[in-house]
């Protein structure tokens, strides 16, 4: 092997070519860089300004147009109708028949500005706390395979003094034990997230960084769960065989447990305990009552948070609560012009734009908040499941062993 990167154990998305299967592999191993798990900003303003790809204002170009067509259309119609004339930006007559009664309908919607505002705020809270709640379960499931590594390399027998005469490394039953349970563990996780259902995994996506100078895929040229149905399928797994990654035995007792591939995660997992258990019994791993507990406290704490995922997915928010925020806001934005109008004239169309831009904008930023994995249309704010597997690739199959495998002797004096 050669010099590793600086950068390893960071973030990283597979290259992904026509070719897809050939690189299955290269996304269940990799361990390089190259962008991180969530669109990531600058705190400089012209910075901010600047973006385009993945903001609000991507997401709502097309109703804030629409709503300053529908100002233009009703500066054009109160022209048109009404007997009175006016400048071009200056306030219409307020004793024209027609424009009184747009000021009718402007003090319905003012209590209808004050409803939107104080619900749809609420709305982003709580949508916001549901990606949050997401993101650190997501970063949970890493945290307890990284403790159960951790874990395992700490409490490995040791070998004899190396040829160094500094240091001592595993012996050879607990090197087998320790590689062996963190090679399924490792496999569990990215497993796990390939038969999630995403569209942020490196290959809907397109495994695009951040930036304007990349475009987003169209909808209909992303592959939808493109991942699980070609890694976890017989001839997926064979690949995964051919790369070291699983063994025949492994490959053709998954097979043989008749469970449908998204499962496959859960029996790596319990596969994992066991082996975990049987080094206990031999000796390979540390024979305490407190090792033993908190391993298997780690391998339920991985299993819940797994679960929790899925749990999160479907329980988001009711439907009726997601559809009165959507009648609401859209009635008001719909609203906006001709309410406006008798108070602003045709100063209405561009700010008519901007209240769309703002009420729109948190509406829809907060559905994508509820879709933390892009599987409805937001990319901005996906959580990239690619860079879950490659840091906690570096962490499970390089750190923690690597870390335990050359233990200095302890100084007499220290």
């Amino acid at each position: 092997p050669g010099t590793r990167s600086p950068f390893q154990g960071y973030p990283s998305t597979p290259g992904w070519e026509a070719g897809r299967l050939d690189d299955l592999t290269d996304w269940a191993t990799r361990e390089a860089a190259n962008r991180p798990i969530v669109c990531e900003y600058r705190s400089d303003a012209s910075w901010l300004w600047a973006k385009w790809r993945g903001t609000v204002l991507q997401m709502v170009i097309g109703p804030v147009l629409l709503s300053m067509s529908l100002s233009v259309g009703t500066d054009f119609a109160a022209h048109a109708v009404s007997a009175a004339s006016w400048p071009l930006f200056a306030v219409p007559p307020a004793d024209d028949a027609f424009i009184g009664q747009l000021r009718g309908l402007a003090t319905l919607w003012e209590y209808q500005l004050t409803l939107c505002t104080f619900i749809l705020t609420f709305f982003t809270q709580q949508a916001y706390g549901h990606y949050k709640s997401v993101y650190f379960c997501a970063r949970a499931i890493q945290g307890r395979i990284n403790d159960v590594c951790l874990f395992m390399a700490m409490g490995a027998e040791r070998g004899d003094i190396a040829d160094d005469g500094a240091t001592t490394a595993y012996s050879d039953r607990a090197r087998r034990v320790v590689t062996l349970c963190t090679r399924l563990i490792r496999l569990s996780h990215t497993f796990f997230w390939a038969s999630t259902k995403t569209m942020s995994n490196g290959v809907g996506d397109g495994g695009l960084r951040d930036g304007d100078g990349t475009r987003d895929l169209e909808r209909t040229a992303l592959v939808e769960d493109a991942i699980g149905p070609e890694l976890l399928n017989p001839r997926g797994l064979r690949l995964l065989v051919e790369a070291g990654q699983l063994t025949e035995n492994e490959r053709s007792a998954l097979l043989r447990t008749g469970l449908p591939p998204s499962q496959y995660p859960y029996v790596l997992l319990e596969w994992t305990g066991l082996y975990a258990l049987g080094g206990v019994d031999d000796g390979a791993l540390r024979d305490s009552p407190g090792f033993e507990q908190n391993l298997l406290e780690q391998l339920a704490r991985v299993r819940g948070e797994m679960f929790s995922i899925s749990d999160f997915q479907a329980g988001r928010m009711p439907l009726a609560y997601v559809q009165l925020v959507q009648v609401l806001v859209d009635s008001l934005v719909v609203l906006a012009p001709p309410a406006l109008y008798p108070s602003l004239g045709a100063l209405s169309i561009p700010l008519c734009g901007l209240l769309t831009l703002f009420f729109k904008g948190l509406l829809e930023l907060s559905k994508s908040f509820l879709d933390p994995f892009g599987n409805e249309g937001f990319p901005g704010q996906n959580i990239r499941v690619d860079v879950l597997v490659s840091e906690l690739n570096f962490g499970a199959q390089s750190r923690w062993s690597a870390a335990g495998s050359a233990l200095p002797l302890r100084d007499p004096d220290g």
